[in-house]
């Protein structure tokens, strides 16, 4: 098992290098892409584990990860000030963007929590921020372009980025405080994440299933009153 106790090794090695611009524009690109919804699974909660791992290792000081940070800051707003835009031009343009890259079905699903957006109250960054971290990032972001409210947009993003990143870089630390070895630290986060995307699947299932169930059933076959009929 030496090449996969290598492997992770090298996983955890990857953000050890001090001001490393790579990793800081990967973080970039990531959060950037990743406001449009286009993210890969486990990948930047790991980076931030291994982050907060060297941190404690002593590999990087405070001001590196504060420096990886900001990067992933940068790429978050540019992200959600693009979809800010594109929400002010109208949906049409990214309805055809995620057409032409065949996420019809996700767009529709993100399309289906604007209507519950519109009902909250979104004057102040804190409410925008705990909306993004329970998966409304995108109609929120389009709902607070059609109010012109991008400096609250902006703020939420700060807050909510600061929870997120700051959890997983945490979990991290505290490997690193225990000196668990890189194999074991990625199993367990990862095994975490895992265990986590599942129970938050399940339980957006059971929501959907007993909203699902309160909808009252039409019957396409029960007769309509004739509305030419003579009133009495």
């Amino acid at each position: 098992m030496e090449w996969l106790e290598a492997f992770f090794n090298g996983i955890v090695n990857f953000t050890a290098h001090p001001l490393d611009p790579k990793v800081a524009l990967l973080l970039l690109a990531i959060c950037a892409i990743g406001e449009a919804g286009l993210t890969v699974p486990l990948l930047l909660e790991t980076i931030w584990m291994t982050v907060g791992y060297n941190t404690a290792s002593g590999n990087l000081m405070w001001w590196n990860t504060l420096y990886l940070w900001f990067a992933a800051q940068v790429g978050r707003q540019i992200g959600a000030y693009v979809l800010y835009r594109v929400g002010r031009l109208g949906l049409p343009p990214l309805e055809k963007l995620y057409h032409k890259i065949h996420l019809d079905r996700l767009f529709n699903k993100l399309m289906e929590k604007a209507p519950a957006v519109q009902k909250i109250n979104l004057t102040s960054p804190f409410t925008v921020a705990f909306g993004r971290l329970v998966g409304m990032r995108i109609p929120m972001t389009l709902v607070l372009a059609a109010k012109k409210k991008f400096w609250i947009l902006s703020l939420g993003v700060v807050i909510a980025s600061a929870i997120f990143d700051g959890l997983y870089i945490a979990v991290g630390i505290i490997m690193g405080i225990q000196e668990v070895k890189p194999t074991y630290t990625i199993l367990i986060t990862v095994g975490l994440l895992i265990v986590v995307y599942l129970v938050t699947l399940s339980v957006r299932f059971i929501v959907r299933k007993r909203r699902e169930a309160r909808q009252p059933v039409v019957d396409e076959n029960e007769e309509k009153p004739d509305e030419k009929a003579p009133k009495s």
